[in-house]
């Protein structure tokens, strides 16, 4: 390759560029159109054609107007890179930023100095490249936190490019009159080229798919109403819960709530209206619970809190703190709303989660059947609770 011409480097680049382009387009245009990677195509295919433009560098006429416009496509498909990231993270793409660099660029070309100096053309090239390559490094850095496994490898592929175009820039200034075709070596810069856009595509395929399984893993376990987690996140993160808490020796509470009278707001005011009370009573749970408290809704108006720390008292007056939040919400439709709460703990009703489950039903059934808007603890956990049933006058003990 390093003996290959000038034009063929550039055909090369070119088809390479159009080749990943389309692909990256046609998955982007797969289901929902993926701004991120509509952008990135953008940026591939702006760049073939910006290669296919600079093969006519050679003919003399059109040497001007081919180093105005190729590099202009080649700066602004670094510039939709960044404006890939911004739409990643959900932020809007300044069109003013988009073509700033482009625009730049065509205003120095009009100063006859500039066009007759290859070594500053380079040096403004790669510099403008650069302030929008580490601009998608910064747009996409936080994102860190959520997927590091899937940030890092395109974290990786925008610092490369940027560190071999500031190798161009400290070239060109310790080689005063290089040329273009010259220093650095033209087919390293071709090759360069080819391997950052395979290494682009492959890298922001991945930072898409990553997240798009984020979110259907999210979807799967929480519901979409309330946005607690589901009957099926209850089963796969409860046994894990469970299990740490009995290698850790720590009692586990799991408390089972149901909303009083919900059918009759159902059937009274409408779905409309039991969707609203759900929605209260699901923030009712956000801001009573702990941070280590698993809390999901398992059908209907039956909500579970599973709180690993909370013994029988402890769950006693977490059950209560969420039953008079509840009794401070008016409805407007339906008016004061009320819960009913089943508890059962680990340390008296067993470490299994359908045993708990059944218990704490059953200790729900019971406040039910005592008129509703109560708290009732399985046998077990009631017994466990009686020798120390002074300290519930405790404020201290209330809040465990």
């Amino acid at each position: 390759m390093l003996n290959l011409d000038a034009r063929t480097l550039l055909i090369v680049e070119a088809f390479v560029l159009f080749l990943v382009g389309g692909l990256m387009l046609l998955a982007a245009l797969q289901g929902r159109r993926d701004r991120t990677l509509l952008w990135m195509a953008g940026a591939l295919l702006l760049g073939g054609t910006g290669f296919v433009i600079s093969v006519a560098r050679g003919m003399p006429a059109w040497r001007d107007a081919v180093v105005v416009l190729s590099n202009m496509l080649l700066i602004t498909g670094h510039a939709c890179v960044w404006a890939g990231l911004r739409a990643y993270v959900g932020k809007p793409v300044r069109r003013w930023l988009l073509l700033a660099g482009a625009a730049a660029w065509f205003a120095l070309c009009q100063w006859p100095g500039f066009m007759h100096a290859d070594a500053v053309r380079i040096l403004v090239f790669s510099l403008l490249s650069i302030a929008y390559l580490a601009a998608g490094v910064r747009e996409l850095w936080p994102e860190r936190r959520a997927d590091a496994g899937s940030v890092f490898p395109l974290v990786a592929v925008l610092s490369a490019h940027s560190l071999f175009y500031l190798y161009r820039v400290v070239a060109i200034i310790r080689v005063p009159g290089s040329s273009w075709l010259l220093w650095p070596d033209f087919a390293v810069t071709m090759l360069e080229g080819i391997l950052f856009s395979i290494s682009l595509s492959f890298s922001a395929l991945i930072l898409v798919r990553a997240r798009a399984e984020r979110g259907y893993r999210h979807a799967a376990l929480h519901d979409a109403l309330t946005r607690l987690s589901n009957r099926r996140a209850l089963f796969e993160q409860g046994a894990d819960v469970l299990a740490r808490s009995r290698r850790e020796g720590r009692d586990v509470a799991l408390l089972m709530c149901d909303l009083d009278w919900f059918k009759r707001v159902n059937d009274e005011h409408g779905h409309e209206a039991g969707d609203q009370v759900l929605t209260l009573f699901s923030d009712v749970l956000r801001s009573r619970i702990r941070a280590g408290d698993l809390c999901a809704r398992i059908g209907g108006e039956e909500f579970v809190i599973l709180a690993p720390g909370l013994g029988p008292l402890g769950a006693q007056g977490l059950a209560n703190r969420i039953r008079h939040a509840l009794a401070g919400i008016v409805h407007p439709a339906a008016g004061r709303l009320s819960v009913s709460i089943g508890i059962a703990c680990s340390s008296v009703d067993g470490q299994d989660l359908d045993r708990l489950l059944a218990h704490a039903d059953r200790a729900l059934y019971e406040a039910k059947a005592a008129g509703r808007d109560c708290v009732r603890q399985s046998g077990g956990a009631a017994a466990a609770g009686r020798p120390v049933a002074r300290e519930r006058a405790s404020p201290t003990s209330a809040e465990a």
